[in-house]
């Protein structure tokens, strides 16, 4: 969709993961790959979106959020987004959490249906292998297209990555999974006017992860088609 606009905006813990809910689901509506979320574990949610959502007014699909106990996890997690009517790309934005929680926004029904042609995957990357092993692994073919990926690259290095497999760019190099990083200095603020800047990054081409200290996680695609 043209003429959209990266945009972020913070809830409070009062406000939380139902307000989040609530402003998704308003018109103009956010669609696949629009949204990227991050439920933390005080409550509260920083969300990067695209403005104005394709959605528009329709009633379908519909976002909702899920939180997954330490005792389900990434596992209960991945279970949950492969049975019918599965998410696509685009529509999961989960951040796994240090205390091995996971907060899942998702958008219902999904557009995979019970085909079983793309898997819903998840994998954990130590503080050794970090985001440089994590841009490395998505960057092997078969690479993960837009809306594939959703990653969150926590305080301690490690990074936690929800992705659908195999991958839709396959072993094609025309895009390339990219980290950065913004300091609290930067913020929020700085990782919306970067991924504003032409070429901008379009639809399922950026998953950020708004940290409590300000700071900004950043995984994108580039160049990015926006």
């Amino acid at each position: 969709m043209a003429n959209q606009t990266w945009v972020f905006r913070n809830f409070t813990a009062a406000q939380g993961t139902a307000g989040t809910v609530t402003f998704l689901n308003e018109p103009a509506r956010q669609g696949p790959g629009e949204a990227s979320t991050t439920p933390r574990n005080d409550g509260s949610v920083g969300l990067f979106f695209l403005e104005p959502g394709s959605l528009g007014s329709n009633a379908q699909p519909t976002w909702v959020f899920r939180n997954f106990t330490a005792a389900e996890g990434p596992a209960g997690a991945v279970t949950f987004l492969n049975e019918p009517a599965r998410q696509g790309p685009g529509e999961a934005s989960a951040v796994a959490r240090n205390d091995g929680t996971v907060g899942l926004f998702f958008l219902e029904p999904g557009s995979l249906g019970s085909s079983t042609q793309q898997t819903w995957v998840f994998r954990n990357f130590t503080a050794a292998e970090g985001t440089a092993g994590a841009v490395a692994f998505l960057n092997e073919p078969l690479r993960q297209g837009r809306g594939q990926v959703s990653a969150v690259a926590r305080n301690d290095g490690s990074v936690g990555l929800f992705y659908l497999e195999p991958g839709s760019l396959g072993s094609g190099t025309q895009q390339t999974w990219v980290f950065r990083n913004f300091t609290a200095a930067e913020g929020p603020a700085a990782a919306i006017a970067f991924l504003n800047d032409a070429p901008r990054q379009g639809p399922g081409e950026a998953s950020a992860f708004a940290r409590n200290d300000g700071s900004v996680a950043l995984f994108y695609l580039e160049p990015g088609t926006g």
